[in-house]
């Protein structure tokens, strides 16, 4: 596929050539849908699944010419992939509310105008102007595409919220149209996975015949599948479950990277890898973040629960001594840390592309003046709202400089000022965003209780600790902390908190080594918290991109308001994007110029062909900043194509003439350059290793698995915690390319007496003791424990 065709959606499906497929025409103006006949553009009216009678707009029409039936897709019971599985040529179907059409072989949507190789004209026929007129769509509540609602599923309203958020990140979702992997075992990952439901439910929303609302059931389904504090219907925080859906997004995503000075090393050292891929123990820091008040208190959302350790604390050597000080550090992951025997390996994904910044925490010793330092990544800002006496202090030292903001054309009306000043004298000073940024990034002093043990004093000293952000992300997230949690009550921060619609300038709390050029966010979505820490309801503001439009996302419904209606709302987690330069955008039509001359004369392109990553060129069209190319996404430590990525090049790199790889490369750097691909002999004998480990441990499994089900006696029964068992399980289904790491029974034990027992209502599985010593014999860990001996 060339760098042009990336521009537009363009399908290489080979299936519609199936005789089975022929006989298409009989549907461009009536067909005889096993005994229904109705005109195409009608029929999703009234029809409904022929398989479970289960009615809706989400049904899919199988193609096949000696079928025609209509099915549930995955927001039902997916029937349509039932259908696909037990007949294996019946494998294109049409969406009969979007008319978009899937190929479940190809695993891709298929594009019939623009298809390689040019599919017949049986299936044209199917969007003549007579069938797919915009007049008969059944869309009449969406006139453009994102603006779709969400049906609540029973106090689902924080989940909604977050999706539509998140919908109108346009780096994140330009990934999830164009450029999520479509891999052999994302075959296998049907409705457990949560990332293949986010897709589709982006691919939905932003398709070009949208419906007006679409139920998010799979995604719901694949979130509860994994965190169990989202089952049940009670109320969640919709920032708590912001963390975690993209924590597990990350965690299904994260592809393995090496910088330019590691790959070096390794391309001096390949001769014994056997080693390298040891136990998986991935860290990242948890997502609380902020500076507190109370540090006894809680302050994330009203009804905020305990969350799994899943991202794990980590310490730099160098800091093991001041590490607890630093309490401010904002919802740190680490996005780089595996520890293999002699290098770390790094890990990526969209989610840390774009919404992962860099901060460094500092703590200064006031006797002997040593500053320790400790750089963490952080992928949003729990901010405090100041109290009244801590605003007075706060605009007495910081200059106001927000006060020149470009948000002044939307003022409040005097009334709107009454208002929040009354409010203000009963639940809290206004304040402005500035003012939360102010507050947690200024320094706080080591004192009393508090006080530091400095490495070089080896005693306990007053210090100062203060914070600094050393890479801005692409999109800043800011949470406000509007929730306390005391033992015995909780209770909301109301204050109205102002913030800029444009411009926020993120300058004053940036180091002076700070690798990012552009400092001015825009704002693009709001989640608001409306009610009390008893209860209440979240909605969402978000800027629609394609019709640069305001909306109010608020479960099913979705309509447009005005800025000011956005600015004077109560904000609780926002929404900022690097603001797009004019320079930045002429570099991008020059990109395209040149790519449109070097088609037209092909002769002066150059004798050399270079190949770039597709995921790099979707940050190319959506980053302000995408920075250095990284064709890593694509290549092995040895220069080579991932084995699992050569037999799919075109979804995972895009040839480039020579003259634009100049061009690309000039200006972003990055690389490494790449002009011929090949599959990699020593990835490949590593990758036929791991397969036959993967292919021995689950036989040995089910056949232990089977004998301990067929056991009659009362042999010792062993628990095993279940997340760590579905990391292994993902590991021998190759879902995932990594090993589980060590067993990690700890989160469902709790410490009675001295001794390690079961916890109560914990996430666990029974095993026999043949299956708990085949687990501990291959990766330690523990603890060991006995359900019944």
């Amino acid at each position: 596929m060339s760098f042009v065709d990336k521009m537009e959606k363009k399908s290489q499906c080979i299936h519609a050539e199936h005789p089975g497929f022929s006989g298409l025409a009989e549907l461009s103006s009536k067909a005889n849908l096993n005994g229904i006949s109705k005109s195409l553009t009608s029929l999703a009216e009234d029809a409904h699944c022929q398989a479970c009678k289960i009615p809706g707009r989400n049904l899919w029409l199988c193609l096949h010419s000696k079928c025609y039936r209509i099915l549930c897709g995955e927001t039902h019971k997916d029937h349509s992939s039932d259908h696909f599985q037990d007949y294996n040529n019946h494998c294109l179907h049409l969406n009969l509310n979007t008319f978009r059409i899937w190929c479940y072989k190809c695993e891709g949507e298929m594009f019939p105008l623009n298809n390689d190789p040019v599919i017949n004209q049986n299936l044209l026929t199917l969007f003549s102007k007579e069938n797919v007129q915009s007049d008969h769509l059944p869309r009449a509540k969406c006139e453009t595409r994102g603006i779709v609602g969400l049906q609540n599923l029973g106090n689902t309203c924080y989940l909604n919220a977050a999706l539509q958020a998140l919908s109108n990140v346009p780096p994140m979702t330009q990934y999830f149209l164009e450029c999520m992997p479509i891999t052999d075992r994302d075959k296998e990952i049907k409705r457990t996975s949560l990332a293949k439901a986010y897709r589709n439910l982006i691919q939905n929303v932003w398709s070009e015949h949208p419906p007006s609302t679409i139920a998010p059931t799979s995604v719901l389904y694949a979130v509860k599948l994994v965190f169990q504090m989202f089952r049940g219907f009670q109320q969640h925080d919709s920032q708590e479950f912001l963390r975690c859906f993209m924590d597990q997004l990350h965690e299904e995503l994260k592809e393995p990277f090496l910088d330019a000075r590691e790959r070096e090393e390794l391309s001096e050292n390949n001769q014994s890898d056997e080693d390298s891929e040891q136990s998986e123990s991935e860290s990242y820091l948890t997502c609380d973040s902020g500076v507190s008040d109370d540090e006894g208190s809680s302050q994330s959302g009203p009804n905020a629960t305990y969350r799994s350790g899943r991202r794990k604390r980590t310490r730099s050597s160098s800091d093991s001594e001041f590490s607890d000080a630093l309490d401010r550090s904002p919802s740190p992951r680490n996005t780089s840390v595996e520890a293999s025997n002699s290098s770390s390996v790094k890990f990526r994904s969209i989610v840390s592309d774009v919404f992962d910044g860099q901060i460094l925490s500092s703590v200064e010793c006031l006797t002997c003046n040593l500053i320790s330092n400790r750089m963490e990544t952080f992928q949003d800002l729990s901010l405090p709202i100041p109290s009244r006496d801590q605003l007075y202090v706060i605009h007495q030292s910081v200059p106001q400089t927000w006060s020149q903001s470009e948000d002044e054309s939307v003022k409040q009306g005097w009334m709107s000022w009454m208002w929040n000043y009354v409010w203000g004298w009963f639940w809290g000073p206004n304040g402005h965003l500035y003012d939360c940024l102010s507050a947690f990034f200024s320094a706080d002093e080591l004192k009393g209780d508090n006080m530091y043990s400095c490495e070089k004093c080896k005693k306990l000293r007053n210090g100062i600790k203060f914070s600094t952000i050393e890479v801005l992300p692409e999109v800043l997230t800011i949470h406000l902390k509007r929730f306390r949690h005391e033992p015995m009550f909780s209770s909301k921060i109301s204050s109205h908190i102002s913030f800029p619609i444009r411009g926020l300038d993120m300058k004053p709390w940036l180091t002076r080594d700070c690798s990012s050029k552009i400092t001015i966010y825009d704002l693009i979505a709001v989640i608001v918290h409306h009610g009390t820490a008893g209860g209440g309801h979240y909605t969402c503001y978000a800027l629609n991109e394609p019709s640069s439009q305001w909306m109010e996302f608020d479960d099913s419904s979705a309509r447009p308001v005005s800025v000011e209606t956005v600015a004077n709302c109560q904000a609780y987690v926002l929404f900022y994007r690097k603001r797009r330069t004019n320079e930045m955008d002429d570099f991008r039509r020059h990109i395209a110029n040149l790519t449109h001359q070097e088609l037209d004369a092909q002769s002066n392109g150059g004798l050399l062909q270079f190949y770039i990553s597709c995921k790099w060129f979707c940050k190319f069209k959506t980053f302000a900043e995408p920075g250095m190319i990284h064709n890593q996404d694509f290549l092995c430590p040895h220069g080579g194509v991932q084995p699992l990525k050569i037999e799919r090049l075109e979804e995972v790199c895009l040839p480039v003439s020579a003259v634009v790889w100049e061009a690309l490369h000039t200006r972003f750097g990055g690389g490494p350059a790449c002009n011929r691909l090949f599959r990699c002999p020593m990835c490949h004998q590593k990758q036929e290793v791991m397969d036959k480990r993967r292919r021995e441990e689950l036989d040995t499994f089910l056949d232990l698995q089977r004998d301990f089900q067929n056991e009659k006696s009362s042999v010792p029964i062993y628990a095993i915690a279940m997340n760590w068992f579905r990391k292994w399980e993902n590991f021998v289904k190759n879902r995932n390319s990594s090993l589980p790491g060590p067993v990690e029974n700890l989160p469902i034990t709790i410490l009675r007496n001295g001794n390690r027992v079961l916890r109560p209502s914990s996430d666990f599985a029974q095993l026999s003791a043949a299956l708990w010593h085949l687990f501990h014999s291959h990766y330690g860990g523990g603890p060991e424990v006995i359900i019944r001996s």
